[in-house]
């Protein structure tokens, strides 16, 4: 992977009343996400453990990519509703490659 990449993980704790709104919109994120230009890897997980947790592992060709990805109108929507759909904040971790 180039040095350049950006690599992140956005964590949702759905409310346990919300679990299947949450989930199709995050789907619908992918889907959508899947189609912007600098989009490497976007991928849906849900916790083994917590099936309320879904974990987003992204990938992207750079911070440029990522910034207009954060502008989106589906990325908007989606942190606008996360106060209703999640009993906590969204968690963003960017991620850092340990050297071999």
């Amino acid at each position: 992977m180039d040095a350049e990449h950006v690599v992140l993980v956005a964590i949702f704790h759905a409310r346990p009343e919300s679990v299947d709104e949450l989930r199709g919109r995050l789907q619908e994120m992918v889907r959508l996400t899947l189609l912007e230009p600098g989009a490497i890897q976007y991928e849906l997980h849900v916790a083994a453990e917590e099936p309320t947790t879904f974990v987003f592992v992204e990938t992207w060709v750079d911070a440029a990519a990522l910034a207009s990805h954060d502008e989106t109108p589906h990325v908007k929507a989606i942190i606008a509703d996360v106060p209703r759909l999640t009993r906590s904040p969204l968690t963003v971790h960017r991620l850092s490659k340990v050297p071999r």
